[in-house]
């Protein structure tokens, strides 16, 4: 009888053990919390235009019609979908000041689609945008005019 208590104690305490054993190893503590995480928007940046005045090939002349190229700037890290470039801010001038005072060359606004890289630039060639009305005075042959664009725009993926 004697060894069937110490039997019986002897499985007893290796039960014991193990249970001990196993609330150890899942002894370990538990949390969990909230909190807040946290990210700032950029701020756009206006699109810009560069000049092409060296490159433009296309010619005006009274009663006539031609293309005007913009050439535009997107300084944001994002793309840009413009949807509109319309007449701008100021008048049509060429520098000659001559010309200027009566060079009867008007805009016609322009829609369309047209997506700006990320920190990039797009050449657009608008086709028969700009127009010059028989009231152009001789002063303006030969002349390249700067033509004020408003652009209308927004962030595409």
């Amino acid at each position: 009888m004697k060894r069937r208590v110490t039997k019986k104690l002897t499985v007893g305490a290796m039960f014991m053990g193990l249970a001990l054993a196993a609330s150890i190893a899942f002894a370990a503590w538990t949390t969990s919390g909230s909190g807040s995480g946290y990210v700032a928007a950029g701020s756009e940046q206006n699109l810009t235009t560069l000049s092409v005045a060296a490159s433009t090939t296309s010619v005006l002349y009274p009663t006539g019609s031609a293309d005007v190229t913009v050439r535009i700037n997107n300084p944001n890290t994002y793309k840009v979908l413009v949807t509109n470039i319309n007449n701008g801010t100021g008048s049509i001038v060429s520098g000659n000041a001559t010309c200027d005072a009566s060079n009867g060359v008007s805009y016609t606004n322009q829609s369309g689609t047209w997506t700006i890289p990320a920190s990039g630039t797009l050449t657009v060639t608008l086709a028969n945008a700009a127009s010059m009305s028989n009231a152009s005075v001789d002063a303006c042959q030969g002349q390249t005019f700067t033509v004020p664009v408003a652009l209308v725009g927004a962030s595409t993926p």
